[in-house]
């Protein structure tokens, strides 16, 4: 598999100087974990083909077919046999070649493979107030203590991804009363527009993300730079940033510390925690999506039904019980 870039040839040696920016820009049109993704999926295909003796560039539609199936019947989950699907016309597209996967009978097959198999995704438990205020009690009065301490107040008062958190430097901090965090990249803003999040200080000190941030810049020293950053198992601390799967490292084992199952937790559990409360104190849709950075409402009444917000409305109301939930 090739990297992410342009394969277009110039006609004219005059538009020579063009192309090396735009094949530039043209990497930067999907994140490096996507292409990693597709990368292994794409090799998983070839191999499957060559075994097969069938060509894989270009793939007639019946060798996408047989693939799928081939995934669908040792297990394989929906989402993962989607990426593997977006992999194959990837490469297609790439490589000038007709795309077998929009092929009437690959979107039949995968019609029926999520009726058998479903999508609905696995979700992990939000990581609710009470949860919380467990789990900061819990972690250690150290450097590594407080630095997870204003991971996980910061991460989900600003209802943060995984890859906002890691991807914060403390150049995008403002600090005056409350707290504004810059977000210059994330997934549903690819193009770097920015997001500014905004968190009000919070009476309760013990869970007050403003004072567990200025804690952990004290501790650390850290001036510049990434914002949260690697903690070697001697408690020194590197310049290296963070990586997303750390978050979810993170929130399991604190929630372990704190006596919680941790296998239910993971790193989204801060950001649909904050979702879950929001929208169980009766908060607007909108002034929810202000803080987490929802383009699609759609998404967002997800986790609003998942807190079940409608459904004990409708309850209370059935009962005639003017009380709010």
């Amino acid at each position: 598999m090739t990297e992410n870039t342009l394969t277009t040839t110039p006609q004219s040696g005059a538009l020579a100087p063009y192309m090396e920016s735009a094949r530039r820009y043209a990497r930067q049109s999907k994140a490096p974990h996507t292409i990693a993704q597709y990368a292994s999926a794409w090799r998983e295909f070839e191999d499957f083909a060559m075994r097969n003796g069938w060509a894989a560039l270009p793939a007639t539609p019946s060798t996408v077919i047989a693939y799928l199936t081939s995934l669908a019947d040792r297990g394989a989950k929906v989402s993962t046999i989607q990426v593997k699907l977006a992999a194959i016309a990837y490469i297609h597209r790439q490589k000038k070649h007709t795309d077998p996967t929009a092929d009437a009978d690959v979107k039949m097959l995968m019609a029926g493979i999520r009726r058998e198999l479903g999508t609905a995704p696995q979700k992990k438990a939000p990581l609710t107030l009470d949860n919380l205020r467990a789990i900061v009690a819990t972690l250690p009065d150290d450097l590594r203590g407080k630095r997870d301490k204003a991971i996980l107040l910061i991460g989900w008062a600003g209802a943060f991804r995984r890859s906002e958190l890691v991807g914060l430097d403390v150049a995008d901090l403002h600090i005056n009363g409350k707290l504004a965090i810059k977000v210059r990249k994330s997934k549903t803003d690819q193009e770097g527009k920015g997001l500014t999040k905004t968190i009000p200080p919070i009476g309760d000190k013990a869970i007050d993300p403003i004072t567990a941030l200025k804690d952990w810049l004290t501790a650390s020293g850290v001036q510049s730079g990434p914002l949260f950053r690697r903690i070697d198992k001697w408690g020194v601390l590197h310049d290296g940033r963070l990586d997303d799967k750390t978050i979810a490292r993170i929130v399991k084992g604190a929630a372990q510390r704190a006596g919680l199952e941790p296998v239910q937790f993971a790193g989204h559990s801060l950001r649909s925690g904050f979702i879950t409360e929001a929208a169980g104190a009766g908060v607007e849709d909108r002034d929810i999506a202000a803080q987490t950075g929802h383009k699609s409402m759609t998404v967002l009444h997800g986790y609003i039904q998942d807190a079940g917000r409608g459904a004990m409305g409708a309850v209370k109301a059935a009962f005639g019980d003017k009380t709010q939930s």
